[in-house]
């Protein structure tokens, strides 16, 4: 029998190159069926979202990499034991339990990884994604123009429809500039168009040559123009984006600069409604004591999202540890050498367990009706529990 270090070498290289194609194979699956694909249904071109890929395969490793774990550890333990080496370890006096070193070390680096990852470079990366994103909008337009002929979605404040595109002009375009309500506020039909996105102004110019526009359609004082050359401004949806970095878009020390600034904000307004409230001040009279309470929920709302973002990395870069001993514990029990079966027995209980208690401890800190800390954590330490529990049974055996 090989001395227990080598035979804990052979089994980690087993692991690191099951791991490293698993990883591969994953990701690219996600990326190419995923990805692409929804990015070319949206209008994007192919070399567009080429150019996304970079920054949006690291975003998906918090999800691939726990989940290559499992197959990784499920693979060879599996294999193992199907071909009576787990019983040869423990006829030579070795420990079963020895040979789950390497998965652990594997899972402790990956979980160390991901926690660098998802604390500083993916947020980096996810608010770059949203920036290249929004800087091509005009080209998505076109896109999509291309594509459809058509632009009419209810959440955009405009529609257009087009007869064809030639490069940048548009033929017998037909705009609808629609109101805060949804109403068609303008409607403009022309010879042919251009389109320009003015980030100054952080709104989308529509230069339409040769037609007619129509205000008030169907209303009261409705007003029929003749233009040779007319400019309709539209604000753009997505224009304050640009400034705001959502909470995934932070890193770990920006998360804790907003926190000591929110709570230092909560700290003022709480004051001011203690002192509007000691003077008399009633709620149900005054819209700015109304006003004072709203806001000081949004920033306690505000502060709840943040504390579940800062909360949810560890737990979500950790899991790779408690996938890892949830895999080997099941791959040994049921040494099976068919790889797909090993990991579907341990994978679809995980799905059905771990990624619930994860989204329902999300929702609930969000609310503020769970501390996040306590609650990112459920389902780890569940996975913890059983894959423990069933690590001492083989033990015992």
């Amino acid at each position: 029998m090989l001395p227990w270090h080598l035979l804990q070498r052979m089994v980690a290289l087993d692991l690191l190159r099951v791991f490293v194609l698993g990883l591969v194979a994953i990701t690219s699956v996600l990326v190419l069926v995923g990805v692409v694909q929804e990015a070319t249904q949206q209008g994007l071109a192919l070399e567009q979202t080429w150019r996304l890929v970079p920054l949006l395969v690291p975003g998906l490793l918090p999800y691939t990499v726990p989940a290559t774990c499992l197959f990784a550890v499920s693979v060879v333990y599996g294999r193992m034991a199907h071909d009576n080496e787990i019983t040869a370890i423990k006829a030579a006096g070795i420990p079963a339990t020895r040979i789950v070193g390497p998965a652990v070390v594997l899972g402790a680096i990956c979980a160390a990884v991901l926690l660098w990852l998802v604390g500083d470079t993916i947020p980096r990366l996810h608010h770059r994604l949203r920036s290249i994103i929004l800087e091509d909008v005009e080209e998505w337009l076109y896109a999509r123009l291309r594509r459809d002929r058509r632009i009419n979605e209810p959440k955009l404040g405009y529609a257009i429809w087009v007869k064809e595109v030639q490069g940048r002009r548009l033929i017998s375009p037909t705009f609808v500039r629609r109101d805060a309500q949804g109403r068609d506020e303008i409607i403009a039909v022309a010879r042919e168009a251009e389109l320009y996105v003015d980030w100054q102004e952080e709104v989308l110019r529509v230069y339409m040559i040769q037609g007619e526009i129509v205000r008030d359609y169907q209303g009261p004082r409705e007003v029929r123009l003749a233009f040779d050359e007319e400019v309709i401004p539209v604000p753009l949806p997505a224009a304050g984006l640009r400034r705001n970095k959502r909470p995934r878009e932070m890193t770990d020390s920006e998360i804790a600069n907003k926190l000591a600034s929110l709570h230092h904000e909560i700290a003022v307004v709480h004051q001011q409604l203690q002192d509007a409230l000691a003077q008399g001040e009633d709620p149900a009279t005054s819209p700015s004591l109304r006003q004072k309470q709203e806001h000081l929920q949004y920033l306690r709302s505000s502060v709840s999202e943040l504390q579940t973002e800062l909360a949810q990395r560890p737990a979500l870069a950790s899991s790779c540890i408690f996938f890892v001993l949830i895999g080997t514990a099941v791959g040994i029990w049921f040494h099976r050498r068919d790889y797909l079966s090993s990991f579907v027995t341990c994978f679809l209980p995980i799905v059905l367990t771990y990624y619930p208690l994860m989204m329902f401890g999300i929702n609930m800190g969000k609310k503020g009706q769970l501390d996040p800390h306590y609650g990112m954590w459920m389902g780890n330490a569940l996975l913890g529990m059983v894959g423990l529990a069933l690590l001492g049974y083989i033990r015992r055996r």
